[in-house]
């Protein structure tokens, strides 16, 4: 391989941020098992012990440490609000006449399947991130019933200024900006074997074809299928020396350039220059963003209003102190926001 790793976040930890929730019934007086109660309705510790557990798995280097304990109380603290939330809005739902249908669940299914290259691929993502089959399909029951809800309590148009547009433009012009890419193809081989690199350098310079003697003769198997064929990259995608080569080459060089793989006959296909949407060009995208934004903050406030009118006891004294604290300390937030 010629370009950095790049972390790849996997989409069903995600699903995490409204997690299942067995509740256990109204009760006059709480179980020893609950360890917060909404509405009458206990939520189990053993919820927030199983999320916490499929973090641990998905990202065991998050809670190891000096803070480990700390970060650990943070998300035990997290993931209690969020059931508490979800309770919240499986009772909104019922008062607003909102289901979620098993065919609903199957699609978002077969979507994840597709994403992640088919079932067997799926599965494979769903073990390590500490997921079955069964409670993948409740979180995804979970998130399909609060983006119905959301949509309800926020429909209605939202007013979004050519003034906002532009002050977005302006604070975010990297976001419709295009680095400088070039469209390069390499045969990768062995550093022991530089006098095969140098033979296959001297065949394409006198009209080899490039793609054959590739497809022969690359270590590379990212690119081996396609005849050496790189694609579109920014230079910056690939390692320095790889990088450096590929930005000082005219498009039809040859050159042959050895990194950490070994040594690699590169030919430049392409150059493109860096670009930057102009705010005309970028509108309709801004414009969604920030009917996006306000319509996530509607929710959110309608989220806060059924917290404020809710009987919730959290019996955990620890985790309602930095629930407590998270929240005035998010109510503080919206009210500077609101003022500016």
């Amino acid at each position: 391989m010629t370009r950095h790793s790049r972390p790849v976040a996997i989409a069903l930890v995600a699903l995490l941020a409204l997690a299942g929730v067995a509740a256990t019934g109204c009760k006059s007086t709480p179980s020893s098992s609950a360890i917060a109660v909404v509405n009458g309705v206990e939520i189990p510790k053993t919820a927030v012990d199983a999320q916490i557990a499929q973090m641990k798995k998905a990202s065991p280097a998050s809670f190891e440490g000096t803070l480990g304990a700390t970060v650990e109380s943070q998300y035990r603290a997290q993931v209690l609000n969020s059931l508490i939330q979800l309770e919240l809005i499986k009772e909104a739902a019922k008062t607003l006449n909102i289901s979620v249908t098993a065919k609903q669940i199957d699609d978002y299914v077969s979507q994840l399947q597709a994403q992640y290259g088919g079932a067997e691929a799926l599965a494979t993502a769903m073990k390590s991130a500490g997921f079955d089959m069964a409670s993948l399909r409740d979180q995804i029951s979970n998130n399909l019933l609060a983006d119905a809800v959301s949509s309800k309590v926020t429909t209605g148009a939202v007013t979004v200024t050519d003034a906002q547009i532009k002050a977005y433009y302006d604070q975010n012009k990297s976001q419709y900006s295009t680095p400088a890419q070039v469209h390069a193809a390499h045969i990768l081989v062995a550093t022991k074997d530089k006098a095969l690199a140098q033979s296959l350098l001297a065949q394409v310079k006198a009209g080899g074809d490039f793609a054959a003697l590739a497809k022969k003769n690359t270590i590379d198997p990212g690119s081996k299928a396609a005849g050496g064929d790189l694609g579109w990259a920014a230079p910056s995608s690939y390692v320095a020396e790889f990088a450096a080569a590929v930005s000082s080459m005219k498009v039809g060089d040859f050159r042959l350039v050895q990194t950490q793989y070994g040594w690699h006959v590169i030919t430049l296909l392409g150059k493109k220059a860096a670009s930057q949407q102009t705010l005309a060009q970028a509108t309709a995208q801004i414009k969604q963003t920030l009917e996006q934004t306000a319509r996530s903050e509607k929710f959110g406030s309608y989220i806060s209003d059924l917290q404020k009118k809710a009987k919730i006891e959290i019996l955990d004294a620890a985790l309602k102190k930095i629930i407590d604290a998270n929240t005035a300390l998010s109510s503080g937030s919206t009210a500077t926001t609101a003022t500016n």
